[in-house]
């Protein structure tokens, strides 16, 4: 920029010597021209006053000697009386233009070539009167010549521009190297907000134009630094707890783009976030399954959720669209992965110890709900023993029942269970859990009704386990004189089942935990009723095995509504 500054300098230097050089030889030229017109012209009328006033013809001799001037006289029908340049030919000068301008009393100067002379002239002429008769004098002089004052006033004009051109250098020069270094201050204020050590602008109030703008600078920069710094620190606790979070969390651009990648994401695909911006999916992942699922969860647009085991981890996919969110389309997707690894080893060794202590306690209770069997069918001791015996053989009784159903809960854990795609009739799978319980609802007069349709493809042991459980608990959890009401309808979505009784019913800060084993609202109640509180969980489990959804509703006082959506793959 310095050089452009200088260079122009010198050249505007330049440019304005030969402006000054040309108007100055113009003014010149102009004034000699002036002074030669106003001359010729003086000349001519004092040269007729002396002829008129009867001087000798003689006199104009006198002016011929001048050079570069000429003269005539001419009488009044343009005859020539006199030609100082004696080689001119003395034709009759009445149409030349000065002589017909003075005869017509209009006297002009008039400029014309003049081939006798060989360069342009100004010819002037006036009429006077002597001895009675008329005549007219002509005086011409050459016109100024322009050549004459350029070329001797050339040196003068090489050694003024070459003057101005190093005086403009030199100061050109100091005012390239101030303007440049309030550049460069700018520059430095810039860098240092940057680096986020800002460094005012250098101001100096000698030039108050600059010293305004450079302080309206300031104040924007130190704005922009402290917008800057903010930012910064909220970037700054974002990475924090991006960076430490104990999920991975990877944000997508539109085109599914990684656009945000934390360290956990990171360490687990084994890449470097740097790298990582701006690729696909497939790029991320090595596993091809994965990454397929992953880019078609993307491609759906909505929120949605999947496991997948990955080498000795399992991990939890979480997908929230923000397709439709206010932000502003630099993202469309967030992905939040767990790593659910020790959690599902916890709990299958929960589920191990769960079976495996099922698997122990199954022969020895068998054993004592045998031998109390054949003790009570001898008949042998009095009443009190008769009455221990029996509350011996409820209470193995009841403990094989809920170890027969842990055993079954963990065989749907550990998919041991069943899973015949059998065609299943649900009312007549309702009608025999309805003619199971019969003596129980017939007790505590309890009327059942079932109606609808409906056929599914499941294991038949699995469904009537479902629908035996939602049924007992119907009956042990009514009123004396209540109802069931067991419903069965079929949609284009799938096959409906509803189970609803006229009970109880559950609070409502209960009713989420009520599928966890062994949860009870009333414990009390629940022992009398013979529960293992198992009920739900196994229905949850069954469900979650079909891919069927649960639903429950319930109030105080006032029953419960279950029901188990099956869905068309199941749905015959």
């Amino acid at each position: 920029m310095k050089k452009q500054i200088m260079l122009r300098s010198v050249l505007i230097a330049l440019a304005a010597s030969l402006i000054v050089f040309l108007a100055a030889i113009g003014v010149v030229y102009f004034v000699s021209d002036s002074n030669i017109k106003n001359n010729i012209m003086s000349d001519t009328k004092v040269y007729a006053d002396i002829l008129k006033s009867g001087g000798p013809v003689a006199i104009l001799e006198g002016v011929a000697d001048f050079d570069d001037m000429r003269v005539t006289l001419v009488d009044a029908d343009g005859d020539v009386l006199f030609e100082s340049d004696t080689d001119a030919a003395l034709e009759n000068h009445a149409d030349r233009e000065e002589f017909a301008s003075a005869m017509d009393g209009r006297p002009q100067i008039v400029r014309r070539y003049s081939s006798t002379m060989g360069y342009n002239m100004y010819y002037y002429a006036v009429g006077f009167e002597s001895g009675g008769a008329t005549y007219y004098l002509r005086i011409a002089e050459r016109t100024s010549n322009i050549g004459s004052y350029i070329w001797p006033s050339l040196p003068f004009f090489i050694f003024a521009m070459a003057v101005a051109a190093v005086i403009s250098y030199f100061f050109s020069k100091r005012m390239a190297q101030a303007a440049a270094e309030k550049i460069r201050s700018v520059g430095d204020s810039l860098k240092s907000i940057n680096s986020g050590e800002y460094k005012p602008i250098v101001t100096d109030m000698r030039d108050a134009e600059l010293f305004g703008i450079l302080t309206e600078m300031n104040e924007l920069f130190s704005g922009v630094k402290n917008n800057i710094s903010a930012i910064k620190r909220e970037q700054n606790k974002l990475d924090f707890v991006l960076n430490n979070m104990s999920q991975g969390v990877i944000a997508f651009t539109p085109g599914n783009n990684i656009a945000l990648i934390n360290r956990f994401a990171c360490d687990l695909f084994g890449v470097a976030e740097k790298q990582a911006v701006g690729q696909k999916v497939i790029w991320l992942i090595d596993d091809t399954t994965l990454s397929q699922k992953l880019g078609g969860a993307l491609e759906k647009g909505h929120d949605d959720e999947f496991s997948y085991r990955l080498g000795d981890k399992d991990l939890n996919f979480k997908i929230y669209s923000l397709s439709k969110s206010n932000l502003s389309g630099e993202i469309s997707n967030i992905v939040l992965i767990a790593d659910l690894t020790n959690e599902k080893a916890a709990i299958r060794q929960k589920s191990e110890f769960f079976a495996n202590a099922s698997h122990e306690l199954k022969t020895p209770l068998t054993s004592m709900q045998g031998l109390t069997e054949l003790l009570l069918a001898k008949g042998n001791g009095d009443e009190q023993e008769k009455k221990y015996l029996q509350r011996i053989y409820n209470e193995s009784k009841r403990m094989s029942n809920l170890v027969l159903d842990m055993l079954y809960i963990s065989d749907l854990e550990n998919g041991v269970a069943e899973k015949h795609a059998e065609d299943i009739d649900l009312e007549a799978v309702a009608g025999e859990v309805k003619q199971e319980y019969a003596h129980q609802t017939e007790e505590k007069n309890i009327s059942v009704t079932v109606s609808g349709k409906g056929r599914i493809k499941a294991d038949y042991r699995n469904i009537y386990e479902l629908v035996g459980n939602l049924f007992s608990n119907a009956v042990h959890y009514n009123k004396n004189g209540g109802k069931i009401d067991v419903t069965i309808e079929t949609s284009a979505d799938g096959v409906r089942l509803t189970v609803e009784d006229s009970g109880i019913g559950i609070a409502k800060e209960h009713i989420p935990k009520l599928c966890e084993r062994f949860y009870r609202v009333d414990k009390s109640r629940s022992k009398k009723t013979g529960g293992t509180g198992l009920g739900l969980a196994i229905v949850k489990h069954i469900c979650n095995l079909y891919g069927a959804k649960l639903g429950i509703q319930s109030a105080l006082g006032k029953g419960t509504k279950v029901t188990v959506d099956f869905k068309n793959d199941t749905a015959d």
